[in-house]
Parts: structure tokens; sequence; C-alpha cells
């Protein structure tokens, strides 16, 4: 053999190894993206879903502002289901309670890594006595930590706080004077 052809004999193998070392961590990368990317998609549907609540419930508050005070109460809706919600057409205790088990029946996806399971707890709250405006608030849980929202609704619902995450809304009602 000739000595020049043994030298180069081990370097095809040494480019090979190299390539599949850059390979893999390529490889690696676009699996931590997929991973991530998933996440992201799975809190930006919970989102959606709490903003869709927030608004349901603005809605049914708008439409009954004669009995707006009735939909503040310290209850936190969502925890548990009620199988039937009795009660009169337009009346504050139906729509919370429908609402409630919206909430419920939205809680359809859990994370098998973290504590904090992805359901939805909702809040309905009147910040001042003399101010007509309230607050509908729905907190679920996120995929991925962060920093804990200050509002307290759904505070302890998703394991640890910083996975919990609220989404909110402010309803202006006309005061109704005969």
């Amino acid at each position: 053999m000739h000595p020049r052809s043994q030298r180069l004999r081990g370097a095809t193998m040494i480019e090979i190894l190299i390539t599949l070392v850059i390979t893999a961590f390529g490889l690696l990368g676009l699996a931590g993206f997929v991973t991530r990317s998933t996440t992201l998609s799975v809190d930006a549907g919970q989102k959606a879903r709490a903003a869709s609540l927030v608004d349901d419930m603005a809605s049914r508050l708008a439409n009954n502002k004669a009995k707006a005070d009735d939909y503040v109460t310290d209850q936190v809706y969502g925890e548990t289901a009620t199988a039937v919600c009795t009660g009169a057409v337009g009346s504050a205790a139906l729509d919370l309670c429908q609402w409630g088990n919206l909430l419920v029946g939205t809680q359809d996806a859990r994370t098998g890594g973290n504590a904090a399971a992805l359901g939805f707890r909702g809040c309905v709250t009147k910040p001042s006595a003399t101010d007509p405006a309230y607050v509908i608030t729905v907190a679920y849980g996120s995929m991925a930590s962060g920093f804990p929202p200050a509002d307290l609704c759904g505070k302890g619902a998703f394991g640890d706080e910083s996975y919990r995450r609220v989404v909110r809304a402010q309803v202006r009602v006309a005061a109704l004077t005969k």
C-alpha cells in the first residue's frame, strides 16, 4: 500500500463521526423547539377558552342589569359541577350555575409532568360598592411556569401558583333609575 493512502484511511471515519455529532445536536435542538411550541400552543388554547368564558359571563351580566349585584358572590365557580340548574330564566343564580357548569365542562386536559391541572375557575367581583363596575375573572392552569398573578381567583386550584394564569374583563352597568 502506498504510505499516503494509509494516512487518509482514518480521515473519512473522523469526518463521519463529526457529522453525526453535529446532526445529533441539531436534532436535540429541534426536539426542544417542538416541545416548547406544543406547550405554547396548549397555553394559547387555554387562554382562548378562558377569554370565551369571561365573555360569556360578561354578556350574561350585561343583559341582566337590574340584578347585576346578584352576580357578586364569594364563591369560586368551576370547582364542582351542578348537574341540573334550576331557576327563573334571566336570574343571576341560573346564569351562575350554568357558567359554573361551563367552567367544569371545559376541563378536558390534564398535565402529566407538573402539578398544575389544566382547568378553569371563575369569579365575579365588584371592587367598589359605589361604582357600577364588575370584574369577571377566569383563572386557568398553564403548562409553563411564570409569575403568579395578583388576582386571587382560583388561588390554590392549580398546584404551584406559578402555573396559574388569569383573564379578566370589567363590565360597567348603567344605573337604572325610575
